[in-house]
C-alpha cells in the first residue's frame, strides 16, 4: 500500500492496449473483469471507493456521487451514455444480479473481493493477454484514464489542471509526476543525442 506522497508502481496502459484487453476480456465471457476495468477508467476512481459501488449506484445513472475513501470528499463522476449502455449490457450478461449487492463481490458471500484478490487477477489478465507492461494493477486504470485524457487534449497544462481537479491532486506539478510525464521528457531529451563521427 503506497503511503502519503509516495509514487504508485502502477504503469498506465496505451490506450489501444486498453481496448485490447476490453475486447479480450469480452470474448473470452470475463464480464465481470470488463465491467471492472471499464469502471475504473471511466470513473479514475481508486479501488477502494470501486470496491464499494452497488450495481443500483451505476445501473442506468447519468452521474455517480462518491466519497472518496482516501479524502473524504464528495466527488461527482458523469457517466456518458456509451458507459452507462455498456453497464447495462454487462449486467444484463452477468444474469441482472441484486441491485443492492456490491457490483465486485463473491457471489457465494455477496461480500466485494479484496484489494487483493483484484490484483491477483489483474497480473493473470497481464500474462494472458501479453500486455505490455511490468507493474500491472488495479491502480493501472486510474493512471490510464490520466494518459488518455493528456493525450486526447494535446498534451496540455489545460488537461493537467482538469486532470489534477479530477484526480484530487494538490497542484498539476503533482499529476505530472503521477503520470510520469517529467520522466518521459527527460528521457527524450537524453534520447535525442546522436554522436555520429
Amino acid at each position: 500500500m503506497s503511503q502519503k506522497g509516495q509514487r504508485t508502481t502502477a504503469e498506465a496502459l496505451e490506450y489501444e492496449d486498453f481496448i485490447r484487453l476490453l475486447s479480450s476480456l469480452h470474448e473470452d465471457k470475463n464480464y465481470l473483469w470488463e465491467l471492472y476495468c471499464c469502471i475504473s477508467f471511466c470513473t479514475a476512481c481508486r479501488i477502494s471507493d470501486v470496491l464499494t459501488m452497488t450495481w443500483q449506484d451505476v445501473l442506468k445513472k447519468s452521474a455517480l456521487y462518491k466519497i472518496e475513501q482516501k479524502t473524504g470528499k464528495m466527488r461527482l463522476i458523469t457517466l456518458n451514455s456509451n458507459v452507462q449502455q455498456l453497464i447495462v449490457s454487462l449486467y444484463e450478461l452477468l444474469g441482472s444480479p441484486d441491485k443492492q449487492l456490491p457490483v465486485f463481490c463473491n457471489t457465494r458471500t455477496e461480500k466485494p473481493y479484496s484489494k487483493q484478490y483484484i490484483n491477483e487477477r489483474l497480473k493473470l489478465f497481464r500474462w494472458k493477454y501479453k500486455l505490455p507492461i511490468k507493474h500491472f494493477s488495479s491502480h493501472t486504470f486510474r493512471k490510464t484514464f490520466g494518459r488518455y485524457i493528456y493525450e486526447t487534449m494535446g498534451r496540455s497544462m489545460e488537461a493537467l489542471i482538469l486532470l489534477s481537479a479530477i484526480l484530487r491532486h494538490t497542484s498539476p506539478r503533482v499529476t505530472m509526476v503521477y503520470l510520469g510525464i517529467r520522466e518521459e521528457e527527460i528521457e527524450g531529451i537524453y534520447n535525442t543525442i546522436q554522436l555520429n563521427y
